[in-house]
């Protein structure tokens, strides 16, 4: 018996039981949350679920404090033979909001995505936010150092919901709330307030505004490493009118390195009058690039490599294609969109001389880590045709000044 007992002891001490339950219209899930591999996401979904992080209003561009999921819905679903999940953790019900801040992926060789698991969705490297998905019965590998387990589920009533959420209609299941359990004492000593994540705060300064040319916020104090700046915009102050203008990073790395921001054009003040609603993203460990401008990007495709050499605008430049085998080929591109967040960057390319369906690139870089002259982190590459953008590559990234 001495050998079970030490056996069970050991398991024990591998991951600590912290425990999700998730009330639901459909009855109840019980997650065992891997805070041992996954802390960030955790505690992340902790203080969302309890309401104790400030998050963004994506509506209107408010911050509030109070419990995230309640009265959400499962407002995705697949239930194909080769896809079974259902995806929750948006607000608006439509997949296209999360808390105002993104944080990092966390991946480990020993969660894979079978079946009943609880995992972040995102929109690319390094975007996890406050979006999540059940696996259903299926193995996912192709979601496998994609998205951040953070969860399992084991007892088989959980699994039956689950499974009855995903042949659900989407939007038909409702997350009345979330509890939780520690029932060890690793789990007790797990601190999610103490994660490294993002923290959102109302800018201290003033708005000075030129009619007809620029309604500019000056920061008091500035903002600098980190910092991403959320701009919703409303000229009524109606409860449906208010509109995200922009997000802003602001900083890059090091702040000994790269000077603070000062102040952020938010719109060009040609309504007759607007409100606004701002917010700013601190994102602890930052190191992407607020820009292009004057930076090779380097993208690794299954063992080709391209090159893209931005000019000082950040509007376009050179680009060189380098095959594994085979003669280099150089063409010209141009920057049509650009948008950075703490720990990623994306950016829509047009490969001028390259024909459909390699014209245009939405590539999406995760900023992983980052000395003085470059940056390391991940990609995927999707590429366009008239139903929209699909997956093309993913792979390695290096961007360098």
């Amino acid at each position: 018996m001495k050998p079970l007992v030490l056996l069970i002891a050991l398991a024990a001490t591998l991951h600590a039981e912290l425990l999700a339950t998730f009330n639901t219209s459909r009855g109840n899930v019980v997650v065992a949350l891997r805070c041992d591999v996954a802390p960030q996401a955790v505690a992340n979904f902790i203080t969302l679920a309890q309401g104790t992080r400030a998050w963004v209003d994506s509506s209107t561009g408010k911050i509030r404090k109070e419990p995230y999921y309640n009265g959400t819905t499962i407002h995705r679903t697949s239930n194909s033979g080769s896809f079974k999940f259902a995806q929750a953790g948006s607000p608006k019900g439509d997949g296209s909001d999360g808390p105002g801040y993104t944080f990092k992926d966390e991946f480990s060789p020993a969660m894979l995505h079978v079946p009943y698991v609880l995992s972040m969705a995102n929109a690319g490297p390094n975007t996890n936010g406050s979006q999540f998905f059940f696996t259903g019965s299926l193995s996912q590998a192709s979601f496998d150092f994609v998205h951040s387990i953070f969860g399992l589920v084991s007892d088989p009533p959980s699994r039956s919901v689950v499974d009855a959420m995903i042949t659900a209609v989407p939007g038909s299941t409702t997350i009345h709330s979330i509890s939780f359990q520690r029932t060890d004492a690793a789990a007790v000593a797990f601190d999610e307030h103490a994660q490294q994540l993002p923290e959102v705060f109302q800018p201290r300064g003033q708005l000075a505004v030129t009619r007809g040319a620029s309604a500019t916020w000056n920061f008091q104090p500035f903002v600098s490493s980190g910092d991403v700046l959320n701009v919703f915009r409303s000229q009524t102050m109606a409860a449906n009118d208010w509109q995200e203008l922009a997000s802003q990073h602001t900083g890059i790395g090091s702040a000994l390195l790269f000077p603070v921001t000062t102040s952020a054009v938010l719109d060009d003040a040609t309504a007759a009058k607007a409100f606004y609603h701002l917010s700013v993203a601190r994102h602890p460990g930052s190191v992407a690039p607020s820009h292009l401008s004057n930076r090779t990007l380097l993208l690794e495709l299954n063992g080709d490599l391209i090159q893209y050499e931005f000019n000082p605008a950040g509007s376009g430049g050179l680009a060189t294609l380098i095959p594994a085998g085979g003669n280099n080929f150089m063409f010209s591109f141009k920057t049509q969109d650009i948008t950075s967040g703490g720990h990623h960057i994306t950016v829509i390319l047009e490969n001028i001389g390259l024909v459909d369906p390699y014209r245009y690139f939405l590539v999406k870089i995760g900023c992983d880590s980052a000395t003085v002259t470059q940056i390391n982190g991940r990609h995927t590459i999707q590429l366009y045709n008239i139903f929209g953008w699909y997956p093309f590559r993913a792979g390695q990234a290096l961007i360098s000044r």
